[in-house]
């Protein structure tokens, strides 16, 4: 529940009203010392005065800007660390990621799900050619969300030790005049957030966390490793996890899709498509490969260590399409011989559609465009009402040549 609005005006302003000590820097917002100098921190502008504002810098072209949240999306499996360890490597080298411009600087990766990252950190610099000089990485435990109470809102264990790393690294690199901070990558949303992603008010309170610790990196921007959600209409899982409060709160929302995975060629191609940018136009799609890479070490099984990289996918875009054409085709291929053998074998399921979607496990309208090619092929005849589909001869051929 959120503090009432008369939450912070206590009788003695140097006493926190959530512990009672002198001077307390644990819980937010800090109490202000009476009403009217609460109400006096805010002051308009005039318009005038501010049209003439720089905009936000773009700290990698289309994607992240200066004090700005990105949330990257993918179902999990797809890439989401290697893509977001690339952008970090990018960032840290001062070099394109994937042809798109990027501003130079230190990275820091919190880790929450504690990742094989010296692995994934060697094919960067072996396979990748990455330095990573300015690249920094801490293994983080405690979640990021605040703890919410009547009282009011107190910042948990996790933001307060995430906040200090990096007030420390912020100053280590300042006294040494390394590059400052430009990129924070918080992976996952999921192992960070304490409470439930569907709940606008956990993903609120964990928002505003995230908010508060970039305030101690001014000038940096903040990537989300999150996970896909359901459906959205009639694209299929082309959304985050959890309440549409990520999405409100966020700058820029990209998703991260992948296609199938070549065995042969140990690749899987991956689109990286904005779903929002504010302040701006969404910019193209983005191809990429993500690619198994085999290192100079062995495994005790005697086995060669392997990562992935990404790359640019550096196909022109009449290739990708005839791929995508010929991937659709073989998907239907397989699906319509999924159910001719389920029409083969179970005709007591092969009464209705519903049925048979039943036994395939897929959408109804996947099993109706099915049986309408498998009825235009002649591979099936219709029965009369109640009755099932049957196979016809040239689809038992089809069957006994599938199975040879």
């Amino acid at each position: 529940m959120s503090a009432p609005a008369d939450a912070w005006i206590v009788a003695d302003p140097t006493v926190c009203p959530v512990c009672g000590r002198d001077a307390c820097e644990d819980h937010l917002p800090a109490a202000p010392a009476t009403q009217d100098k609460a109400r006096a921190s805010l002051v308009f502008s005039r318009a005038a005065d501010i049209i003439h504002l720089p905009r936000p810098q773009e700290l990698i072209e289309g994607m992240l800007w200066a004090d700005g949240l990105t949330a990257v999306i993918s179902e999990s499996g797809t890439g989401k660390t290697f893509v977001s360890m690339g952008m970090g490597a990018s960032v840290s080298d001062g070099v394109n990621f994937c042809g798109r411009r990027v501003e130079h600087g230190s990275v820091a990766f919190f880790s929450f799900e504690g990742d094989a990252l010296g692995t994934r950190c060697r094919a960067l610099m072996d396979v990748g050619g990455s330095r990573l000089e300015h690249f920094y990485i801490v293994r983080a435990h405690d979640p990021l969300s605040p703890q919410i109470s009547r009282d009011g809102e107190t910042r948990s264990i996790g933001e307060r030790a995430a906040t200090d790393a990096l007030e420390t690294l912020r100053d280590e690199l300042a006294a040494s005049r390394r590059p400052p901070i430009r990129l924070i990558v918080i992976d996952t949303v999921r192992a960070s957030l304490a409470g439930s992603e569907d709940s606008s008010e956990h993903v609120a309170a964990y928002l505003r966390a995230v908010r508060r610790l970039m305030a101690t990196v001014p000038g940096a921007g903040v990537i989300l490793s999150h996970h896909a959600g359901w459906q959205d209409g009639d694209q299929q899982r082309k959304r985050e996890r959890g309440s549409s409060a990520w999405r409100g709160n966020c700058d820029a929302t990209l998703y991260l899709e992948a296609g199938d995975y070549d065995q042969a060629r140990g690749e899987t191609r991956l689109t990286l498509r904005a779903l929002k940018v504010r302040d701006g136009e969404r910019p193209a799609p983005l191809h990429l490969i993500r690619r198994r890479v085999e290192l100079l070490e062995m495994d005790r099984h005697g086995e060669p260590v392997t990562s992935c990289v990404i790359e640019l996918d550096r196909r022109s875009p009449g290739d990708r399409e005839a791929e995508t054409a010929a991937a659709k085709v073989r998907e239907a291929r397989e699906t319509d011989l999924k159910t001719l053998r389920t029409i083969a074998d179970r005709p007591d399921f092969a009464t209705s559609q519903d049925r048979l979607r039943l036994l395939l496990g897929t959408r109804k309208a996947d099993v109706s465009d099915s049986l309408s090619r498998l009825l235009q092929l002649g591979w099936v005849l219709p029965g009369a009402r109640n009755q099932p589909y049957t196979v016809t001869p040239a689809g038992r051929v089809i069957l006994s040549d599938g199975a040879s």
